[in-house]
């Protein structure tokens, strides 16, 4: 993925209407959709080791890696089986994206092959019960990389098989 320069940043604020836009302070949180609020839970904290911060009938919100992560039953839009985008991303290092990998198999959680854009950083996919797709992105010291199945931006369909990621039963594994 190309990183936008300093030089092109600075002429798209230029080029932005007189007095706009303000400059936000940070970033606050995700809302996803969620078929079933106590799966989600359990998903959200059992499988990716969230901290429970608001739990109410219809919305939780779970702190994961410092982001808060919202779930909601409520005024829902789910994401269509064969779409890349919405998703979210976490960074990992390379060991913990292959500790996840290996945690979401025991926990019967399909996962994509590891990818790659430039052959230095890795990727890889998968969903949360409601289907909302997640990424890991290990920018470097993955080893191997240079020999990852190679995509563009979007990797659907041509280093990953998105379809491949659906599923309808799971489990967190006992002791």
């Amino acid at each position: 993925m190309e990183d936008v320069t300093e030089d092109a940043t600075i002429a798209m604020r230029e080029s932005a209407p007189a007095g706009g836009p303000p400059e936000l302070d940070g970033f606050a949180h995700v809302s996803l959709p969620c078929r079933d609020l106590a799966e989600g839970k359990r998903f959200w904290l059992g499988v990716m080791g969230g901290r429970l911060r608001v739990d109410h009938p219809e919305f939780a919100a779970i702190i994961v890696a410092g982001t808060e992560i919202g779930i909601g039953t409520e005024g829902c839009a789910f994401v269509p089986p064969g779409a890349e985008y919405p998703h979210i991303a976490f960074y990992c290092s390379a060991q913990a994206m292959r500790d996840m990998k290996a945690w979401l198999a025991r926990c019967g959680i399909p996962s994509s092959n590891y990818w790659t854009r430039a052959g230095v950083e890795a990727l890889m996919f998968f969903r949360d019960p409601s289907g909302n797709l997640v990424e890991l992105f290990c920018t470097k010291g993955f080893d191997g990389a240079d020999r990852l199945p190679k995509g563009p931006p979007r990797g659907h369909g041509i280093a990953v098989d998105i379809d491949a990621l659906r599923y309808e039963r799971w489990s967190l594994p006992a002791g």
